[in-house]
């Protein structure tokens, strides 16, 4: 959006367009951008929440995310607001490359938090083998986002799948390449939320996923 304020963009995969000062309307975007959100911001709450049944005498939970990533501010706030609701007291670890993931676990372990919240960026996706054998070495229950992640060995998900996402940018950049306006391209949210939860992870780390969580999972890793 800085470097052009004419040509159309479309987010595939952004947080709140209106906090994130992308439009004014979600219906009638007001600018040059439109897309998809992922509720990641929003989603904060229902983290913790999912988090803390898993664990349910965390008293300390931590939150690794990248500050330079303006999406993650909102979530860094939302998922403290959502902390303290539980009683509980959020560990921020915020990294800037690869080189700071190994640090911010050894801190997590150190403060002694029972669990730790891994924010969806880029730098975390890529790195996500890095986090995901850290993790299972340290024992501690982690909170992902994305599907794909806990198919890799991650403890559990909660969020959308992107590759719905990338399928409906595409759509949009259609009819753009038609003719369509921005204007009259609505910022959509996600039409599919997944809980998805790996059991081999559980078993490694010694946890037990209570039923409950279990029975509202829509992918379960045996």
């Amino acid at each position: 959006m800085t470097a052009t304020a004419t040509i159309p963009i479309v987010a595939a995969i952004t947080g709140d367009p209106i906090g994130l000062g992308f439009t004014k309307d979600l219906s009638h975007p007001t600018a040059n951008i439109t897309g998809f959100s992922t509720f990641n911001d929003t989603l904060a709450a229902k983290r913790v929440e999912m988090l803390h049944e898993i664990v349910p005498a965390m008293r300390i939970a931590a939150l690794m995310w990248v500050p330079v990533n303006p999406q993650q501010v909102l979530l860094e706030s939302q998922t403290r607001a959502a902390a303290q609701a539980h009683g509980i007291e959020l560990l921020s670890l915020p990294i800037k490359s690869a080189d700071d993931i190994a640090p911010a676990l050894a801190t997590a372990q150190g403060q002694h938090a029972s669990a730790i919240i891994v924010a969806a960026d880029p730098l975390t996706t890529v790195n996500g083998r890095v986090i995901i054998d850290g993790c299972i070495s340290r024992k501690m229950p982690a909170m992902h986002t994305f599907p794909f992640e806990t198919k890799n060995g991650a403890l559990v998900s909660y969020g959308i799948d992107g590759a719905d996402n990338f399928r409906r940018s595409a759509e949009y950049a259609d009819r753009i390449l038609k003719g369509a306006k921005i204007v009259d391209l609505p910022f959509q949210e996600p039409t599919r939320l997944t809980l998805s939860i790996n059991l081999q992870t559980a078993r490694a780390i010694g946890i037990m996923v209570p039923p409950t969580l279990l029975a509202l999972a829509d992918e379960v890793v045996e």
